[in-house]
Order: C-alpha cells, then sequence, then structure tokens
C-alpha cells in the first residue's frame, strides 16, 4: 500500500556503495564462520541468486550455490538478524552442545544461549466497519504505480508536492498507554489505521485497500515477559531455514498470563476508543462484539502476530551461562567475532525496536572505530 510511504529505512539514509572501502557480494549467502585456531578469520558463503529458502520464490530457483571464501583483515561482524545470526553462529559450531551434536557439527564452543531468549511484541487489530466510506479514498485504489507507472489521484497528488495521505505513515492516531500488568513502562500502543487491516498474509494489502469503509485500531502489547522462544537447526544446510519457535503464551515462560491479560487490556482500550466514534462506526467486525471472555482469549491465542523479534544471541555478564556476548558485541569464548543486530539485545527494548538497533549500531561502531583506530 502506497500510504507507507514516509517510512525511511537504514538503506535509504545512507548508501554504503557510495564508500570507496567498501566491497559488497550481492546473491551470496553466508554458511559458516572461519577459524584458525580460537580466531575468526573469515566466512565461507555461497554464491548464487535466491539460495536461501526463506526466500518466496527460491522453490523454483533453490540451487546449490558456488562455494566462495572471504576473509577478514582484523574481525568478522554478523549482522543476520535474530534468525539467521544464531543458524550461522551453531552452523561454525558455536551454540548448545545437544542441538551441535543432534547434527554432527563438531562443537567449537559450547553456548546454551545462541538461539535461546527468542521474543517479541504481541499484535492484534479490532477492525470496524464504518456508516459511510472515506470521502478522500473516493475512486483511488490505494496502491502503488503499476508497470506502466500510473498511479491514482493521491499518487499524483504526492508525486507533484509530495502531499495528502501518501506523504505520512498512514495512521490517524496513535495512544500510548499502560495495561493492568504494566512495569514501570506503559506497554500499550494503539493505533488507529483507515483500513482493514488484522494481520501480514500473502496478498494483505491489496486485500485491505478494497474495503474503504474500514477502521482499524491495532493493539500492540510491548514489554512481554516471554522469553520462552528458540531458534534451531533444521539440517546443516545453510539454505534451509532454521526452526523458528516463538513458544507464544502459554507455550513460553509467562507461567503468570501477564501478557494475554496485556493483549486483553489493550483490546478493552481499542474498544472504549472506538465507543467514542459510534457516531461514524457501524460495527466490530473483528473479533465481533459478540464473543465472550474465553473465545476472545482463544481468539487472540489464535491470532496474535509479532514482527519485532530479537534477543537471541544476547549480551550478558561472565557468569551469565545464556549470555552470548560481552558489553563489546564480542562472542565469549573465541577471538575476532563479534555480532551487531537485534539478536543482542537482553530484552526486548521499549514499544518499537527499530531505532534501539540503530542506537546499537552506533554504540558498535564507536567500539569498533575506538578498539582499531
Amino acid at each position: 500500500m502506497a500510504t507507507a510511504t514516509a517510512r525511511a529505512s537504514a538503506s535509504s539514509r545512507r548508501s554504503a556503495s557510495a564508500r570507496t572501502n567498501w566491497r559488497s557480494a550481492p546473491h551470496s549467502l553466508v554458511s559458516e564462520v572461519l577459524f584458525e585456531g580460537d580466531r575468526a578469520v573469515g566466512v565461507a558463503y555461497l554464491s548464487g541468486a535466491r539460495l536461501y529458502m526463506g526466500d518466496p520464490n527460491a522453490a523454483d530457483a533453490h540451487g546449490p550455490g558456488s562455494p566462495q571464501k572471504a576473509y577478514a583483515r582484523r574481525e568478522v561482524i554478523l549482522a543476520g538478524g535474530a534468525y539467521n545470526t544464531p543458524q550461522i553462529l551453531m552452523l561454525s559450531g558455536i551454540g548448545p552442545r545437544a542441538e551441535l551434536e543432534r547434527h554432527g557439527i563438531a562443537v567449537r564452543l559450547d553456548r546454551p544461549g545462541v538461539g535461546a531468549n527468542l521474543h517479541d511484541r504481541y499484535e492484534v487489530c479490532v477492525v470496524h466497519r464504518m456508516i459511510h466510506d472515506y470521502a478522500i479514498f473516493k475512486d483511488q485504489t490505494l496502491n502503488v504505480p503499476g508497470r506502466d507507472g500510473k498511479g491514482d489521484g493521491l499518487f499524483v497528488e504526492w508525486d507533484k508536492d509530495r502531499g495528502g495521505p501518501y506523504s505520512t505513515n498512514g495512521s490517524l492516531a496513535a495512544f500510548v498507554a499502560r495495561s493492568s500488568v504494566a512495569g514501570v513502562d506503559p506497554d500499550l500502543y494503539v493505533m488507529a489505521l483507515p483500513i482493514d487491516f488484522h494481520g501480514y498474509y500473502p496478498g494483505y494489502a491489496a486485500e485491505a485497500a478494497l474495503k474503504h469503509d474500514r477502521l482499524t485500531l491495532l493493539v500492540l502489547k510491548a514489554h512481554t515477559q516471554n522469553r520462552g522462544g528458540t531458534i534451531t537447526l533444521v539440517s546443516t544446510d545453510p539454505r534451509d531455514r532454521p526452526l523458528i519457535d516463538f513458544r507464544y503464551f502459554e507455550e513460553g515462560t509467562d507461567v503468570e498470563g501477564k501478557d494475554m491479560q496485556g493483549v486483553l487490556d489493550g483490546i478493552a482500550l481499542a474498544r472504549r476508543i472506538a465507543a467514542r466514534l459510534s457516531s461514524i462506526i457501524a460495527d466490530e467486525v473483528i473479533p465481533g462484539r459478540n464473543t465472550d471472555e474465553q473465545g476472545l482469549r482463544d481468539w487472540v491465542h489464535n491470532n496474535a502476530w509479532g514482527h519485532h523479534a530479537s534477543c537471541t544471541c544476547k549480551i550478558g555478564a561472565a557468569d551469565d551461562s545464556q549470555a552470548v556476548l560481552d558489553g563489546d558485541f564480542r562472542v565469549r569464548g573465541v577471538h575476532g567475532l563479534r555480532v551487531v543486530d537485534a539478536s543482542v539485545f537482553p530484552r526486548i527494548p521499549a514499544i518499537f525496536v527499530c531505532s534501539a538497533v540503530y542506537m546499537v549500531s552506533e554504540r558498535a561502531s564507536d567500539v569498533i572505530i575506538a578498539q582499531n583506530r
């Protein structure tokens, strides 16, 4: 959907390709870290397009790839994220001993925290049907231009002077609040969207753009209690996706059910907001007002999602058996190997994780420059 055109990414802030001391290797998949003794000296990788089975088109082009190696002058820095960084470490012999031995991988370093401590936010959506369509959306497709380069009227407006709805992130309003299980910081974020949005699935954006009479109140439960998620290997083939198991709600470590209660409190808040808009809202279509308490709990259990995965190679003290990294992002027990991505957090930070990842990157840059000046 074009309503998110104002959102910026790290890649749009500064292009690494503009630097003369940087060489990238596109269409490459890291298979393991190379060592000489206990020092990381480079990475082995497979060269080829769409090798990773996480690519939605990989099934059509999944090949063996061409084995390659790249060597580091000083150190290796992994930035594969909460899923792939622990996968690469385990394929390199760094991880829980039982997991490595199960796949016949020689244990270089027994680190039980690699792939452990996975957690995320919880999100659900309360979707309403409006009495009338949004007037501003009349005759608009709410989509980016196709191959013909032509967009709808709202896109033409944005293209002309960077104005109109497409100059925003698509949100009408946002509310920060505290649930009944909140700690020191607020743990609820409720965002109003003028579309039918109830999760990420193939075709969700195109489907949302078809209805011009929807108001969605997205509920995000932050500062979650669950720490029980894991990343484990499916095989020793780096092209295979690891097994990602969040162990949501009662499957995880939140034995008191605080996360579920926080989500329910968020839904109650969304409904209180909607009640004040009764002059423009016709009814609640998802999950629906006729759901009893147990039915609502079941609905949350079956429909909650998240997309801020983190903490699978956490920073911690030397006496913490689950700690993978020291305070300078170095993998404990080996030399010349660091991790800088969303996997480094001991706990998922704040409400959104993006700015925290930027801060980690800045801190790591300062540390690396100081140590290699």
